[in-house]
């Protein structure tokens, strides 16, 4: 698979901005893969590398995330998977329900322009409930963007 740099941008409930991260796309006939760097949340803690897997014929996503908060997510539409967050604070157990999983191609490709150039943007988005222990499952919907280059 050639690597393809492109931009990443992301929306989840869970934040209130769109934010834009480079990164790089590749993609065969089996499998999706998009990857990129983003800051920590806290100041002065470096950066985060994301990864996210899609395999076509299975319909699992796998996010993974490297810095000083690791994680490791699968989630497949229609089932409850587990993972797990490891943070300084220690590890923690995460079960996630995935409502719905739309990649690339099935979302459908748009054109945008941002300074200048040109982009073919491909779109994913992933629905899910996350259950904590001792709390109501907490909803999120992420919304990806990729935009790569024309």
């Amino acid at each position: 698979m050639e690597k393809i740099p492109c931009l990443v941008n992301i929306k989840s409930i869970f934040s209130d901005q769109e934010t834009m991260f480079d990164g790089s796309f590749e993609q065969s006939e089996d499998r999706i893969r998009l990857s990129w760097v983003q800051p920590e949340e806290q100041k002065g803690e470096g950066d985060s590398k994301f990864l996210l897997s899609y395999r076509v014929e299975e319909k699992i996503l796998r996010l993974t995330r490297k810095g000083s908060t690791e994680m490791e997510m699968t989630f497949v539409e229609g089932e409850v998977t587990e993972g797990v967050m490891r943070t300084s604070h220690g590890d923690f157990d995460l079960k996630m329900e995935t409502f719905g999983i739309l990649f690339f191609p099935e979302t459908g490709d748009e054109e945008a322009n941002i300074d200048g150039q040109d982009y073919v943007v491909k779109k994913a988005m992933l629905e899910y409930d996350l259950h904590f222990p001792n709390q109501d499952p907490m909803r999120n919907t992420m919304i990806f963007k990729v935009h790569l280059a024309k």
